[in-house]
This record gives C-alpha cells, sequence and structure tokens, in this order.
C-alpha cells in the first residue's frame, strides 16, 4: 500500500510539473544598448499574469558567446544592477524564474559594451575611483596606469595585465585621496621597455557621509614596513557601517560603498563580503548573502543562504528554518576566502535539536554547529564539511556560550529552532594549505586550530589535528601561559611554511590574569611529532575581547587588528605593527569602529596570501 501510494504521488507531482504553463516573461534594462565600458545596468523582470505566490530569480551572464556564468543566483529580489566586464564584447543576459507552483521561465536579453578607444578618465560611482580607458596595445604587451598627485614627482600604479589587442584597455584606479587633484596616464610594457602616454588629469570627489577619526602613532618609523603603506579595514559596527583603506597618515583612500561584512581581499582589487538582503527561502535578513564586490563598490555575483541551504538537501543537511524544526541552515558567518582554482569557501551556521542531556541540558536543545561550503565558479555548492559529523557533541562551548533567537546581532548565527541555541564552535576563520590541500579552521569556542582533510574538494573531512590547549600538540615555550584561547585569523603564512600566525584574544588568560594583554603569536609545528613552539608572542598592550587579525609583514615584523576596545560611547579599534622582535612599532587608531580585521598591502589591487 505504501508502495502504491508514493507511485501515486510521485505521478501525481509528475503531471503537475507537465501541465505547468512556462512563465511568460522578459528581462528589461533601464537604459538601452549599446553602452560603453563601466557602464551600471538596472535589470528588472517583468511577468505575464504573475501569481499571488513567491517568485525567486536568477541572473546569468554570457560574453562574447561563450558559457553563462551566475552573476546572482535564485533570489527574492526581481531588479539586479549589472556591471559588465570591463571591455567591448557582445553579452547575453538569462533571466530564469521560478515560482512555488512549479512554474518555470527564461528570458535572454542581449547587450552590446562599447569600448572607449582614447585615453581619457572618467568619474565612476565611487568618489574615490576612477576608470582609465586606453586605446588598443599590442597583444603580448602589458598595460598599467600611472598615477600620482600633481604636486608630485612619485606615481603609484596599478598592477600590470595583458593588452587586448584590437580593442581598448580599461582599469579602475583606486588608493587616491578625496578632493585631490590627480595626474594619470597609461604605460605600456613590450618586452624590457616601458613606453609612457600622456598625463591627464582627474579630480577625487568629496567623501560619501561621516567616516572616523583616524589618529596615527609611529614609535619607531624606522620600523614601520613602507612597502606595505596601506591599511584595509573590515568593519563590522552600525555607527560607520562601510569598510575603509588608510595610508599610513591616516588618509581615507577607499571604502565599501555598501555596508557589508569584508571578509577578505581577492587579487586584482575584489574583495568577498557577507551581507544583509533577502534570501530565497526565510524572512531573515542578516548576513544572508555571500557577494563579491570590485573596486568602485559593484556587485560581481552573489548567491544567498536560501539557496545553499536548497542545494545542502540532497547532501542530508535539512532547512526547517522555523522555530520547533528540527534543523536549518542558518547563516554565513565570519569567514569566505577564495581558492587559487576560483572556488570560494564559507563558513554557515547549521543549528540542530538534540535530546535532553547533550552538553548537559536539562531538555531538549539547539546546538550551533557550522558547515565549510565549498561553491565553485558559479557559487554551487560541489562540497561540504559539517562540524557534527567529525567533533565530538560531547565537548560543550568552553564559555558556555548561549545564542538568543533572532538575527544574531551578538556575534551568532541567525538562530531559528528555539529560543536560546548552544553556540558550540563560534568558527571564525579559515586557512587553505596548498601543500597538501587542507584547510585550517579555528574554533575560538573550543580553543583550537583544526586541520581538515579537504584534499582540494575530494577530502575525506576527517579531522587530522587539533592544535591548542587539550589538543594534539607538545607545546614548546617557557611562557608559563603559553596557549592561546578565542584566537581569530589563525593560518600558515608565508604560505608553504610551518609558521602558524594567530591574534590570541585570551579569554582564558584573561581570567587568570586580570592585567593580561592581547597577544600576536606565531607558532612553529611539526606536525609529524605532533609539537608546537612558540617562537613569537607580542605583547600588544591593549586587550579586546572579541575580533582580531593576524598578518606577517615583509620586514619580518607582524601587523595585528585589536578590533574592539574600550566598548561603549569610547569604543575604538586599533590596528598594531610590531618589529621582528616584538616590539610595537606603529598604531592605527579608528574611533567608534569594531574592526574584525585589517589588511596590510602594498596597494588596493594586492591581496594577503594569508
Amino acid at each position: 500500500m505504501l508502495t502504491f501510494l508514493l507511485r501515486f504521488l510521485f505521478l501525481a507531482l509528475f503531471c503537475l510539473a507537465a501541465w505547468a504553463e512556462p512563465i511568460k516573461l522578459q528581462v528589461l534594462s533601464n537604459v538601452p544598448s549599446p553602452q560603453p565600458v563601466g557602464t551600471s545596468i538596472g535589470l528588472q523582470s517583468r511577468i505575464e499574469k504573475m501569481k499571488r505566490i513567491k517568485y525567486v530569480f536568477q541572473y546569468s551572464a554570457s560574453v562574447n558567446g561563450g558559457a553563462y556564468h551566475v552573476i546572482r543566483d535564485f533570489s527574492q529580489d526581481s531588479s539586479f544592477i549589472w556591471t559588465p566586464p570591463l571591455f567591448e564584447h557582445q553579452a547575453q543576459v538569462r533571466l530564469a524564474v521560478k515560482n512555488d507552483a512549479g512554474e518555470t521561465g527564461e528570458a535572454v536579453l542581449p547587450f552590446r559594451i562599447l569600448s572607449r578607444l582614447k585615453n581619457s578618465v572618467t568619474p565612476t560611482g565611487h568618489p574615490l575611483v576612477a576608470l582609465f580607458s586606453a586605446p588598443p596595445c599590442p597583444e603580448n604587451s602589458q598595460i598599467r596606469v600611472a598615477f600620482r598627485t600633481a604636486e608630485s614627482s612619485k606615481a603609484s600604479s596599478t598592477p600590470w595585465e595583458g593588452c587586448r589587442g584590437g580593442v581598448g584597455n580599461n582599469l579602475y584606479v583606486a588608493g587616491m585621496r578625496a578632493d585631490t587633484a590627480y595626474q594619470m596616464r597609461a604605460e605600456v610594457l613590450g618586452g624590457s621597455k616601458v613606453v609612457g602616454g600622456d598625463w591627464l588629469s582627474f579630480h577625487t570627489g568629496l567623501l560619501d557621509g561621516n567616516f572616523p577619526l583616524v589618529t596615527t602613532t609611529k614609535a619607531a618609523a624606522k620600523m614601520s614596513d613602507m612597502s606595505e603603506p596601506f591599511l584595509v579595514h573590515s568593519v563590522v559596527n552600525e555607527t560607520f557601517p562601510r569598510s575603509l583603506a588608510t595610508d599610513l597618515d591616516g588618509n581615507i583612500v577607499w571604502y565599501l560603498r555598501q555596508n557589508a561584512f569584508m571578509t577578505r581581499m581577492v587579487k586584482g582589487g575584489h574583495f568577498l563580503s557577507l551581507s544583509d538582503g533577502t534570501n530565497s527561502v526565510n524572512d531573515m535578513h542578516r548576513l544572508q548573502i555571500l557577494r563579491e564586490f570590485d573596486l568602485a563598490g559593484n556587485v560581481v555575483r552573489e548567491t544567498n543562504i536560501g539557496r545553499v541551504a536548497e542545494q545542502l538537501e540532497s547532501r542530508g543537511i535539512k532547512s526547517g528554518c522555523k522555530k520547533g524544526g528540527e534543523e536549518c541552515v542558518d547563516s554565513f558567518h565570519h569567514e569566505a576566502i577564495r581558492l587559487t582554482n576560483g572556488h570560494t569557501l564559507v563558513v554557515a551556521g547549521l543549528e540542530r535539536m538534540f535530546p535532553a542531556g547533550t552538553q548537559g541540558a536539562k531538555e531538549r536543545v539547539d546546538v550551533i554547529g557550522d558547515l565549510v561550503i565549498d561553491l565553485d565558479e558559479d557559487l554551487q555548492v560541489k562540497w561540504v564539511w559539517n562540524a557534527f559529523d567529525y567533533l565530538d557533541l560531547k565537548r560543550p562551548s568552553l564559555a558556555d556560550e548561549k545564542c538568543k533567537i533572532g538575527p544574531g546581532d551578538d556575534g551568532c548565527p541567525a538562530v531559528f529552532l528555539a529560543d536560546t541555541g548552544n553556540g558550540w564552535l563560534h568558527s571564525n576563520s579559515l586557512n587553505y594549505v596548498p601543500s597538501d590541500g587542507s584547510l585550517l579552521l579555528s574554533m575560538p569556542e573550543q580553543d583550537w586550530v583544526i586541520k581538515v582533510d579537504y584534499q582540494n574538494g575530494a577530502g575525506s573531512g576527517k579531522v587530522l589535528w587539533r592544535l591548542g590547549e587539550g589538543g594534539d600538540f607538545t607545546v614548546k615555550s617557557n611562557d608559563p601561559d603559553p596557549w592561546f584561547s578565542y584566537q581569530h585569523d589563525a593560518g600558515f603564512e608565508p604560505v608553504g611554511s610551518d609558521m602558524l600566525s594567530l591574534i590570541d584574544d585570551g579569554h582564558a588568560r584573561k581570567k587568570k590574569h586580570p592585567e593580561a594583554n592581547n597577544r600576536g603569536q606565531v607558532w612553529k609545528l611539526d606536525e609529524k611529532a605532533k609539537t608546537a613552539e612558540l617562537v613569537y608572542n607580542a605583547d600588544l598592550g591593549v586587550y579586546s575581547f572579541a575580533v582580531g587579525s593576524a598578518q606577517k609583514l615583509s620586514n619580518g615584523g607582524y601587523s595585528f587588528e585589536a578590533g574592539l576596545l574600550n566598548p561603549g560611547p569610547g569604543m575604538f579599534a586599533r590596528a598594531i605593527e610590531t618589529s621582528a622582535d616584538g616590539k610595537v612599532a606603529y598604531t592605527q587608531q579608528l574611533d567608534g569602529m569594531i574592526v574584525y580585521r585589517s589588511f596590510r598591502v602594498a596597494d588596493l589591487y594586492s591581496a594577503p596570501t594569508k
């Protein structure tokens, strides 16, 4: 009888899909084709006889007849602002739509992007970013843009990139101060000879909105590494909600136009972020969107937690995101990184209900675990790691963290299933290890950094080791309290080395020693012998109980972020450079800010290797 009913249900669903009429729709643009390179184009759907049910919309684009690639995966947002690639081409924008009745439809919009064939500088929607257009240069040559203030002879430059032959070359120029006169020119490298064009004038705009007071202190200027003369700050508070970049004198030289939590810089002037917004499944908004931005603040591509959760269903991970449910993929949180193969790894929260007795609970309990999700270049799920499958649930949060139902504005991901959830792991950073294709995952609620068998998407997910107190390594140090606790931004650097850097927020040490400060640490690991030697242990002179980052500099020192100091009306964040011998060499303070991470970079097109 059960088999008969299942067959009947399958047949009924098949017939409904067959009888469903295709959705008749158009994709419209706010400006006609063609448009010059650098134009942002508003896209909107128009559906005939739209029903009072939920629709979701996916935008993809094709260049010169090539394959379509997702620029926004299925979302409840019907419109999209599209900025095509910065070269002349024939684009096709495809809009796919589906609804709760099982109906689907597609429409395609052809759009021609024209080249700007002569030397010119065009303002963008960002007051500190210019679009430089140059005429064609010979194939196998390279081109860049040099730029300088009108009164200076010393120029900065964009990175070299390949010439496009018969079409023009267009490059974003960024890293300039507000309301300042600049000169810029194209420079072409052919063989060993660099040929520069005429200097063109450009005046940057005014800063858009309020920005924090930035102050700097140079304890010893000679220690400051001027080969990395910019600081990029990932901002997470609401007072000044946009990430920004400064030079070492504290001048603002760039900011992200959107309110988004920037997780990492991507080589070439792109940025990964977690943003608030609409997804394809639930009505929660906080940190539901994974986006990639360019320097001008345009969205390059995006997906949402609802769309990702739909794909996880086939892997046995359910997503009944409502109170009283059993399991829920609730939101992205804390981290997204880009791999060299173009894939993106992102951390998401997974709630699961467990019986009384779990982690000492007297009643059924909501435990918040973590997923690491591998998304391909079209932001489709290719591999997933589920903490519930590989970690011991009997080891609860060391600080007994509790997350409240709601959008997750307390540092937790969104919570759906119960009034309170156990914040079990709170994973906050990922690091890719190219030598064996594994991953490092920092779990501050466990005071551990773990290594996961990823093998570039073919791994078992097994935990290979746990670094930290109570883990798999024997510590080698004369410090009475060597181990980190509630650590952030753990990873091997330089890439391929056995040196692991992190910032130690030091919750456990702070309980024993109230005067304790944050520490910047470097550990030398022998993975075979399972020994961990503390080789760098810099006292940062301040204490931030949350957030932070660590980065090795080319002068042998380090840059650390103590991002949440003096909580309350006098709150501030401080980026701290320490010298090779652990002394504070430079600080930059942002008043009224919570800075999750900061990055020291040579320019806004580079990205730290960690």
